[in-house]
């Protein structure tokens, strides 16, 4: 059954001509009526009685009728609102990131950004757990956009990588603890070498996080321990503030802490991590919202 038998039907039914009818359906009459006897054939009954001027439904007819209807109402309908979604989607821009960005960045960045650009319609992925992870899924463009924190001296893709960056801001990570009863920090990693140090980040080599190489280049001799892991820079400062262990955290998300006292320095300001926040995407991405973006 075609939903074009359908509307030939619904057609036919209010005009009670068949070659007035196939006219509206811009088809000639022989092939509307061989659509008519498809219908016919499919229902199991005779719909139209042929045998007067104008044509009448038979009963079986009538029967038919509200409920043809309703189907080509509901295939419009279904149609429609498929249209609708994927519409949006193709007007939608999905980035991937951390979590820590995804909360403390991308809001205030894209707010700022409301007044230049037309798209409305943004979605934010933060599942992927490793920097390969990031790019493949911008290869298979399951997202437009990979915005990451990046350390200055160390950039995952340089020019002649199949993908494109730009700087969008900088920040500071700041290795944090929670202080003592006296106010000093609960760990301090200069004077650490012969204790073990609950940290609060699991960092393979693949990490999107910028720290696992500096803990390996700088504190290489520390005995870190492994105690939560998490991309949420909000949930890792919640745990740092509760006890549980050092973490180099950015300094958006902190410095509030900092100037309290409810964090405090596990180490100097020369061991933060100066990092930027790139954007990244495929150089064969040419899509026009994108290339407007």
């Amino acid at each position: 059954m075609e939903i074009k038998w359908l509307n030939d039907f619904l057609v036919l039914s209010s005009e009670g001509n068949f070659r007035v009818a196939a006219g509206l359906r811009h088809v000639s009459q022989p092939a509307f009526s061989r659509r008519i006897q498809a219908l016919e054939s499919w229902v199991g009954a005779q719909l139209v009685d042929r045998s007067t001027q104008p044509s009448h439904l038979t009963e079986a007819g009538k029967l038919f009728l509200p409920v043809a209807q309703q189907i080509v109402n509901l295939a419009e309908e279904g149609k429609d609102k498929i249209q609708t979604q994927v519409l949006q989607e193709n007007e939608k821009i999905t980035f991937a990131t951390l979590g820590a960005l995804a909360q403390a960045f991308i809001p205030v960045w894209l707010k700022k950004l409301q007044p230049l650009i037309a798209v409305q319609n943004f979605g934010v992925r933060t599942e992927y757990s490793s920097i390969e992870e990031y790019f493949h899924a911008l290869e298979r463009k399951e997202v437009d956009f990979f915005i990451c924190y990046e350390n200055t001296k160390a950039r995952f893709h340089g020019d002649e990588s199949d993908f494109s960056s730009t700087k969008l801001d900088e920040d500071i990570f700041i290795p944090v603890v929670s202080p003592n009863e006296m106010g000093a920090p609960t760990w301090w990693l200069p004077d650490a070498a012969n204790e073990i140090i609950p940290c609060l980040h699991s960092l393979p080599k693949s990490s999107p996080w910028p720290i696992g190489k500096h803990m390996e280049n700088r504190w290489g001799h520390v005995n870190f321990k492994s105690v939560y892991n998490s991309s949420l820079g909000p949930t890792l400062r919640a745990m740092a503030i509760e006890g549980f262990g050092v973490a180099w955290i950015p300094n958006a998300i902190v410095k509030d802490d900092l100037a309290s006292g409810r964090l405090v320095r596990a180490a100097e300001p020369e061991d933060d991590i100066r990092v930027d926040i790139r954007i990244y995407r495929c150089k064969n991405s040419h899509e026009a919202r994108l290339e407007f973006f």
